[in-house]
């Protein structure tokens, strides 16, 4: 089975934010990772 997990990161009150999306594989030994693409570290809220 496949799964997309879409996260958006903003404020409670609406407007701007940015929208993180995942697509994993799920298999009977745990979730592989199938998005290729690197997400930039600020994004992610880690020190850059």
């Amino acid at each position: 089975m496949t799964l997309c997990v879409e996260s958006f990161i903003g404020r409670e009150e609406g407007g701007e934010g940015v929208k993180l999306e995942e697509q994993v594989l799920v298999t009977e030994t745990g979730i592989e990772p199938m998005s290729t693409f690197p997400l930039d570290e600020r994004l992610l809220g880690r020190e850059v």
